[in-house]
């Protein structure tokens, strides 16, 4: 609806109420507060919304409720919210630019919403609404990522900038496969390879961030014990493990069980924890901050190990495997991520909290049981229940300790939200 002028009637407008609240309220001060607020919350809600549909009690009014569903929520909705809220807070310091905040934070955060909205309720809106709607979030979020890393010329981060734009692409050939062009077969075939490409192309941010902040965070404190002996890398390795990953992704999202895939994800897996050994994780044990992340990059490698380990032949279901990766990698390196983050950004002591130390080992009880426990056929089920509760229980104490935290001002200013609320 518009005005006479034409100018839209929802429009907010500088020198509002709305308009202030959005640029006062501690909350929309920084991309990390409400998009890591929200992906812990989905991370609980969505795996809740699983187990009940895998153990018989389905959403009712959703007909699509399968594995490509959960694939999806948990790659663009839980990692895609994950990647807005670190890239764009990390942006500021990458760029120098001001940080996104206020009502262009807070459209992007409605944007979220409105995909997660659409596809929980799939069995009953138009294939090419749900599709529309899912796709407001990565295209705001590649124009904002547009705007703020190639408008600044940042060149380092130009990498980071085609994948936010990949998860416009892989999301709109999600649902497009969907939209009836395909035969039902091909476009289930379809939505499968790209739910895996999803997957993959967070394992990939992972390794190009990883790669810097884990050392980095490692490096820092280690120096500030005196020890002399920091974090160090291998050229060769460096140039070559990005290829590497985006290559035996690729292999696996479109044949799973090939031996090129075998031997692709096997030399992934090997030049991860190649490259991890050189980080001195052991060094940093005291930590649980700092240990957190460097045991999840090694579910990073030990998954594309086990991924082409089954290419090869081992007794193990692939969708195991792939769920080391995906659980104790990729959802341990986000669990350390956002808990270290926050930390940092709202002005408090880098030291994970107890229930937080409880839910970085509940993480990993999961992945172990999601990953080792389907080696029992008579324990599937078991394995996908217990497995989905610890990690339910895991973010769901990131969620309690941590929303006081992300919705108040910095600790050290209480008074106002400071140069890095």
């Amino acid at each position: 609806m518009h005005n006479r002028d034409g100018s839209l009637l929802w429009q907010i407008r500088p020198g509002t109420r709305q308009w202030a609240m959005f640029q006062t309220s501690p909350l929309f001060s920084y991309a990390f507060r409400p998009f890591f607020l929200l992906a812990g919350i989905l991370a609980v809600l969505g795996m809740t919304q699983w187990l009940l549909v895998i153990n018989g009690y389905p959403w009712p009014t959703n007909a699509n409720l399968s594995t490509l569903w959960h694939a999806h929520e948990m790659a663009l909705g839980f990692g895609g919210a994950v990647v807005a809220g670190f890239v764009l807070t990390a942006g500021a310091n990458w760029t120098g630019r001001p940080p996104v905040r206020g009502p262009l934070l807070a459209a992007l955060v409605f944007s979220w919403l409105c995909g997660r909205v659409a596809l929980l309720f799939s069995g009953v809106l138009p294939a090419l609404l749900i599709m529309l709607l899912d796709l407001l979030f990565p295209v705001l979020f590649g124009l904002i990522a547009t705007r703020e890393i190639y408008g600044a010329r940042n060149r380092r981060n130009y990498g980071v900038l085609a994948i936010a734009w990949m998860l416009s692409l892989f999301t709109l050939v999600f649902h497009a496969a969907a939209t009836g062009v395909l035969a039902e077969e091909a476009a289930t075939d379809l939505q499968r390879i790209v739910s895996r490409l999803f997957v993959y192309l967070l394992a990939v941010l992972i390794t190009i961030l990883g790669g810097r902040v884990i050392p980095g965070f490692t490096g820092t404190w280690l120096r500030m014990r005196g020890v002399t002996k920091l974090p160090g890398s291998r050229a060769g390795l460096e140039s070559a493990i990005v290829p590497l990953t985006i290559a035996a992704g690729i292999s696996q999202s479109v044949m799973p069980l090939n031996i090129l895939t075998a031997v692709l994800c096997i030399g992934a897996g090997a030049a991860h924890l190649l490259r991890l050994s050189g980080w001195r994780g052991l060094a940093a044990t005291a930590e649980p901050l700092l240990l957190v992340l460097h045991v999840a990059y090694a579910w990073l490698g030990v998954g594309f190990l086990l991924l082409g380990a089954v290419a090869l032949g081992m007794a193990l279901p692939e969708t195991a495997a792939l769920h080391a990766l995906t659980v104790g990698g990729i959802g341990g390196v986000i669990l350390g991520m956002i808990t270290r983050v926050a930390l940092g950004h709202t002005g408090r002591p880098l030291h994970a909290a107890r229930l937080i130390q409880i839910a970085y080992l509940l993480l990993n009880i999961s992945a172990l049981f999601r990953s080792f426990g389907p080696l029992d056929a008579s324990s599937i089920a078991l394995a996908y229940t217990g497995s989905g509760l610890l990690w339910i229980a895991a973010f769901g104490l990131f969620v309690w300790h941590y929303a006081p935290i992300l919705v108040q001002p910095r600790a050290d200013q209480p008074g106002g939200l400071g140069k890095r609320a």
